[in-house]
């Protein structure tokens, strides 16, 4: 049975409420409420559209079962499988499709666009859990970027929707052509020049590497 919580509405303009879960719902099935009304209850920072309210959204129409978390990796696979199109010529850039649970790991500053749902974090290294442990392990990826010139951070975007795909782009700052690689199909490393990477699946180790000749690239 619905709580007792009290909800607010926000419905034509105007203030709705205090009323209780069991309204809110009833005003679902009339169709006075949809998944953009505002509602707002306590514990909550910020009047909320209704269709980010799990045990709200769970009452509209055609809402099926709660989102299962991202699907667990494959064998011998450890960075997610996500969608993606390569648009334009000279000037291109990446569409990025995440499933819910999903993420994209990318250089600070490359981001084009993002939809509503798809959260944004800065992390320490590349997120993806590969890298040394501890405080020396951190130190030590952190002095090889500075020595290069790179960022100390990268950039991680998550679809945090219930459900739905949610879209993020990237690009580089100066021309070029955007080659997508499997990393699978080439043996699980590839060392590139430098500012070359633009994105990827979160899991994919980013690094830096360090030729023993003098004068190669």
């Amino acid at each position: 049975m619905p709580g007792t919580q009290q909800w607010y509405l926000a419905i034509g303009g105007h203030q709705v409420g205090p009323v209780s879960e069991e309204e809110v719902v009833g005003s679902i099935r009339t169709g006075s409420a949809d998944g953009g009304t505002l509602v707002f209850t306590a514990g909550m920072t910020d009047w909320t559209p209704l269709k980010n309210v799990p045990q709200l959204a769970a009452h509209l129409p055609g809402a099926g079962p709660a989102a299962a978390p991202a699907p667990p990796a494959v064998p011998g696979r450890r960075a997610h499988e996500i969608d993606f199109k390569v648009y334009g010529n000279e000037m291109q850039f990446v569409e990025v499709f995440l499933d819910p649970g999903e993420s994209a790991v990318a250089e600070a500053g490359s981001m084009m666009f993002m939809t509503s749902a798809v959260r944004m974090e800065t992390v320490f290294g590349d997120g993806s859990g590969q890298q040394q442990s501890g405080i020396m392990g951190a130190l030590l990826g952190a002095g090889k970027r500075l020595l290069t010139g790179e960022s100390l951070f990268m950039t991680v975007f998550t679809n945090g929707a219930a459900g739905g795909v949610e879209r993020v782009a990237f690009a580089a700052p100066y021309a070029g052509k955007i080659l997508p690689l499997d990393l699978a199909k080439l043996g699980g490393t590839l060392i590139c020049q430098k500012d070359s990477f633009l994105c990827a699946a979160k899991g994919v180790s980013i690094g830096i590497a360090f030729q023993k000749k003098i004068g190669v690239g």
